[in-house]
């Protein structure tokens, strides 16, 4: 799966004349060890004499699904290969089905086309942000909210109203390396939670109001030390948030991905998936 992702991003680096991007196999490897274990009934590869030239994972989450990879070895691409894996995987997750949709890469409208034509159509654009965020940057949390170590049971509901459906896998899968806050209000009810990675990365994040985004990350930013700078995904709509880390000196890096969808949602203007592949 590994040197399928990596042919095909390479491949499609060298036609932008874009510089490589360094293999980073370990946060991927924990992608797709996590998908696998929570559905394996959705993940499908394609092979030519035992050796895979392409793979797709469909997570599905109650009634929703999401298109987390689907992949090709370039040279099987435009063979119909990827459209046999992506239904394969879309009947691994199952029926019932009311809302699919996948993120790919707004300077790919090849791709963004064949899902629009299954009725995936693109709603939100979804930045890469990058770069040094002093702890001074951002607000801190207002004095009648708390900050508590994240019990993902504490959740269950707020992500059911905010997303669409539960999904205590994911926590357990974040809390695996993460570190993660709750924030409610002095009554325990819940405003928001967040997780933020030794390595700078900052997500997911959710906030019942988008106007507590900045606080939330600048509280999950002064949790965690880190030696570089900071990397959050920030959809178009949570403005709350991405004006103040561009005003931090924080920039867009790369082109921005285009979340595709059969319907609206999720709510985002008050959620930063933690990565392209899982909202």
């Amino acid at each position: 799966m590994l040197e399928v992702f990596f042919h095909a991003i390479e491949d499609l680096d060298r036609q932008r004349g874009r510089p490589l991007q360094p293999r980073n196999a370990a946060p991927l490897e924990m992608h797709f060890g996590h998908l696998l274990g929570t559905d394996p009934d959705s993940c499908y590869v394609a092979d030519e004499r035992g050796r895979m030239v392409a793979f797709g994972v469909v997570m599905r989450r109650g009634p929703e699904a999401y298109l987390s990879f689907l992949f090709v070895e370039p040279k099987w691409q435009g063979h119909g290969i990827g459209r046999a894996v992506y239904e394969a995987c879309l009947a691994g997750a199952g029926e019932g089905i009311e809302r699919l949709s996948v993120c790919a890469e707004a300077n790919q409208p090849v791709s963004t086309g064949l899902y629009a034509r299954m009725g995936l159509a693109p709603r939100t654009p979804l930045y890469l942000v990058r770069g040094p965020l002093p702890d001074e940057a951002l607000p801190s949390l207002a004095t009648d909210v708390e900050r508590h170590v994240l019990r993902p049971e504490a959740v269950v509901a707020f992500d059911r109203a905010l997303m669409g459906y539960e999904r205590p896998q994911d926590h357990a899968f974040w809390a695996q390396d993460r570190t993660g806050a709750l924030f409610t209000d002095r009554s325990g009810g819940v405003l928001g939670y967040g997780y933020a990675h030794r390595s700078g990365r900052i997500g997911p994040v959710a906030a019942a109001d988008p106007a507590d985004l900045p606080a939330f990350v600048g509280s999950l930013v002064r949790l965690t030390d880190v030696l570089e700078g900071r990397q959050l995904v920030v959809p178009g709509p949570a403005i709350s948030i991405l004006v103040p880390l561009l005003e931090a000196g924080l920039r867009i890096d790369g082109t921005p991905a285009v979340h595709l969808s059969q319907g609206p949602g999720p709510a985002f203007d008050r959620y930063l998936p933690m990565s392209f592949a899982l909202l």
